[in-house]
């Protein structure tokens, strides 16, 4: 049985047999480790050592290093029987059976010898280690500590409340796909799998000329085949070189995605649970995994690899960005909004954010069956969509506005012509009369523009029952008001802002940027006049999606103000142990004024509300 010796700067030895053949060792500062070091300057998890039957490797876990005799190891190092480790003041070695030992803890194969340790004060204690992947119950293991011990002074409670709240460990906690958290990846092995993949790459060029495939091509099956069948070549010559503990699958994998795919975020855009994904630079990409936001485990080789994903997302779709336009909107097939952001506007490295869409449609019973809203909400919107009102729906970036829309529209009867605007076209209207249009940037020589408010004036000309506009930002706003005021009922659009009144500020603000010299009176009376419902979508601290408020635009009170009254409202009552947000959708007990229009319709009874 293989046996792990630990020394502390005491001379105290510990000693931890190895029950199982094969094992993962942990060693670090952390009580989630197998083996404990007590000092300051030790990393929540310092190292690992992977034994096996016939190799023991040593996986340096920390920015401290590991030094093994006078080397220091930044990643990975095989161990002889009896080498000793040293991290911080504490040494260790792994013994195997029939080999010699080292007396007292002295290093074996020629290493410097250190100073002999003083004889222990207490008997020698022993601790069983498992392996990691049975995962038994662990009983308490002996915790080494540094001299000085006793205790700690108020200099050193702050020393270690501030460990806790900014870890020295280098690096963030990191997630993977399954929403794990994994050890925090080492920059240099990493950057031997970058040099590694860059002369894959090399040489994939000179066999089999990419130069000549368009950029367009890299989802052809043609080009898929081909790469695929040269690449494994390639790897099978040079799979000596694959630097570990990266496999030739790892390598297979990240080559394909990166010449026949998005790269490092082929597998988040695949990945049905990852909502968003923001790369902020080459090794830092986030995503909302499961409502959440975390940092994931993928990084970019470099800036050209972040470029060349960019542009296969941008070209096929007629965008172009560069250092002449280096802000782009746009999408992918799946209709998922994408936003990039390259030099010289980001400093450092390429910026992307994808909003990715759902590859189910949502339906209002969803929405209701998440917690969105009550089934009597989702009747009264659907009913004001009917009853051809004119809607707005207001949120912050993120909170579901166009989803509630896309949810929303299909409500709207098969027999209407509807006209969708949008800078990106994500809306996804289940009607087959509709007429989808998206704005056109401008071309190299700064021409040809087509923006959202060209085509608002010119869907007028185009006999729509309604006008949907993705979301009004600009001046836009004042042509949306004037279609929703002469005869253009049961239109709708989206606006940024965080409450039904916010609402009605942000759209005063929005037809002031049109450039019409409007007075302010003026401007109130037509939006009093145009809008009749303000539907609120929030995300709370959770990551949910709620409707916060369903309002109706009443008028203009005596002072002037645009008078809004809310029929349905959200009260949240606090958060629950999981921290999940806590409330309930209520009736206010206002009767909107034309509720008398869904009777008169056809579409409710007068006696159905409140």
């Amino acid at each position: 049985m293989k046996l792990i010796r630990v020394f502390d700067n005491q001379g105290q030895e510990y000693q931890y047999p190895l029950e199982a053949a094969v094992a993962e060792v942990t060693i670090g500062r952390s009580q989630s480790n197998d083996i404990i070091l007590g000092s300051k300057t030790v990393s929540r998890r310092h190292a690992i050592l992977k034994v096996t039957q016939d190799r023991v490797m040593l996986v340096n876990q920390s920015p401290n290093g590991v030094m093994v005799g006078t080397e220091r190891v930044e990643h990975v190092r095989e161990l002889a029987p009896g080498e000793f480790v040293q991290i911080d003041t504490f040494r260790l070695c792994v013994e195997v059976p029939g080999a010699p030992a080292p007396a007292h803890g002295q290093p074996a194969y020629g290493q410097p010898a250190y100073p002999p340790p003083a004889q222990p004060s207490q008997p020698v204690l022993t601790q069983p280690v498992h392996a990691i992947s049975a995962q038994p119950a662990q009983p308490a293991r002996p915790s080494p500590q540094r001299a000085g011990g006793g205790e700690k002074s108020a200099e050193r409670l702050f020393d270690d409340f501030m460990e806790q709240m900014f870890p020295s460990d280098a690096g963030d906690p990191r997630v993977n796909l399954s929403g794990n958290v994994v050890q925090n990846m080492n920059r240099k092995s990493r950057r031997r799998m970058v040099e590694f993949k860059s002369r894959v790459h090399e040489t994939l060029k000179d066999r089999l000329d990419l130069h000549s495939f368009e950029i367009t091509d890299y989802r052809n099956p043609k080009v898929i085949r081909q790469v695929s069948k040269k690449l494994k070549e390639i790897l099978d010559y040079m799979q000596a070189e694959v630097p570990p503990p990266f496999t030739l699958d790892d390598a297979f994998k990240e080559m394909m995605d990166e010449v026949c795919g998005l790269g490092p975020i082929e597998d988040l855009i695949q990945n049905s649970k990852v909502t968003e994904i923001m790369v902020v630079d080459r090794e830092h990409i986030y995503a909302e995994l499961g409502g959440n936001l975390v940092l994931t485990d993928r990084i970019f080789n470099d800036a050209k690899s972040m470029m060349t994903v960019i542009e296969r997302i941008v070209v096929p779709r007629g965008r172009r960005i560069d250092e002449s336009s280096p802000l782009v909107d746009t999408r992918l097939a799946d209709g998922s909004r994408v936003n990039a952001v390259i030099s010289p506007v980001a400093l450092k490295d390429p910026c992307l954010t994808i909003r990715k869409f759902p590859e189910d449609r949502l339906g209002m019973r969803d929405l209701v069956r998440f917690g969105s809203l009550t089934m009597d909400m989702a009747k009264f919107l659907g009913r004001a969509v009917r009853a051809r009102k004119n809607i707005v729906i207001s949120g912050g970036t993120g909170s579901g506005k166009t989803t509630l829309l896309n949810v929303m529209s299909s409500f709207i009867g098969p027999e209407e012509r509807v006209v969708t605007i949008e800078d990106a076209a994500e809306l996804q209207l289940q009607q087959e009369h509709v007429v989808s249009l998206e704005t056109k940037p401008a071309n190299m020589e700064g021409k040809g523009e087509i923006s959202i408010r060209d085509l608002v004036k010119n869907a007028l000309r185009m006999r729509p029952d309604r006008i949907v506009v993705g979301e009004c930002r600009g001046g836009e706003a004042l042509d949306m008001l004037q279609a929703m005021n002469t005869g253009h009922d049961g239109s709708m659009t989206t606006v940024h802002s965080n409450s039904p009144t916010e609402a009605i500020g942000r759209l005063e603000t929005l037809v002031l940027m049109s450039g019409m010299d409007l007075p302010a009176r003026a401007i109130k009376e037509q939006i009093a006049n145009s809008v009749d419902v303000i539907v609120q979508q929030s995300r709370f601290a959770d990551g949910s999606r709620r409707v916060k408020f369903i309002s109706e635009v009443v008028g203009i009170d005596n002072d002037g103000y645009v008078q809004v009254e809310d029929i349905y409202r959200y009260k949240q009552t606090g958060m629950d142990e999981d921290f999940k947000v806590q409330g309930y959708h209520m009736a206010t007990g206002y009767l909107p004024s034309f509720l008398y229009d869904f009777v008169i319709l056809g579409l409710a009874r007068a006696d159905e509300f409140f």
